[in-house]
């Protein structure tokens, strides 16, 4: 029994010898569907590896916010206050 790195390192030994998966599997020994399994598991692992983690930055949200009217008005209103807010930018 192969450990999972071992099988790793196979399967890429394989896909740059230019052996077909039959002939490569003579010479290792493997049954062909057995390395499959081996080369799906590969392409799985691969293709979660290409993610990044990108580090979550806070956001921050100013206690008040300036809503400016066309005529040139400016109300100052609290970013708690939602319904408020709302109400000011739809009432012009």
């Amino acid at each position: 029994m192969k450990t999972s790195e071992e099988k790793m390192l196979a399967v890429e030994a394989w896909r740059t010898s230019g052996l077909s998966q039959n002939e490569y599997c003579k010479t290792l020994g493997v049954k062909r569907t057995t390395f499959a399994n081996w080369v799906s598991r590969n392409k799985r692992k691969k293709a979660v590896s290409n993610f990044i983690r990108v580090p979550a930055t806070p956001v921050i949200i100013p206690k008040l916010i300036d809503v400016l009217y066309p005529n040139g008005v400016i109300i100052k209103a609290s970013s708690d206050d939602l319904k408020t807010l709302s109400n000011l930018i739809r009432l012009y």
